[in-house]
């Protein structure tokens, strides 16, 4: 199988050149990903335990559903994508806007924001998901050294756009 190909961008949001997956995260290259904030009925949000064979923070806990925008993908499609493939989920998807996260200093990612509120059937994708786990906004920032840093800046973004019930 061909290696994922990721846009790389500038501090705008301009894409300035493709590469491989692998050469993104080798360098720690800004590009773009997708974040999905996805609640229940309950106020609680999802929350993915990563595999410990993922590329980045393997083993860590996931605030967001998501991952890495690849080249000719339309964002809209890729948060819809990713939520199918992770979670097993089809719902509608609200899509936010572009945020830039700076989670370490050497790096930044340009955020997709999405939101969506689900209560049904959870289908994990093996390759990627160990657990998903049912979380308060608290219990998620209270404990966010557990959680990949750009998740929490994420689902933290995204509660503040909608005003959402914590």
């Amino acid at each position: 199988m061909a290696e994922e190909m990721v846009p790389i961008v500038d501090e705008n949001n301009n894409i300035i050149e493709v590469v491989p997956r692998s050469v993104m995260r080798k360098n720690r290259l800004p590009h773009r990903a997708s974040y999905i904030v996805l609640q229940n009925s309950d106020n609680k949000f999802y929350v993915e335990l990563r595999t410990k064979i993922k590329d980045y923070c393997p083993g860590m806990l996931d605030a967001c559903v998501g991952g890495v925008f690849t080249e000719g993908e339309d964002i809209v499609e890729s948060g819809k994508r990713e939520l199918k493939e992770e979670l097993g989920v089809t719902c509608n998807v609200e899509f936010l806007g572009w945020k830039k996260l700076q989670s370490r200093p050497d790096t930044f990612v340009y955020a997709g924001l999405f939101y969506a509120k689900y209560d049904g059937e959870i289908i994990m994708q093996e390759s990627e998901v160990d657990d998903v786990y049912l979380k308060s906004f608290t219990e998620i920032v209270e404990n966010d050294k557990d959680y990949t840093p750009d998740s929490v800046l994420a689902i933290k973004e995204v509660v503040k756009i909608k005003n959402l019930t914590v």
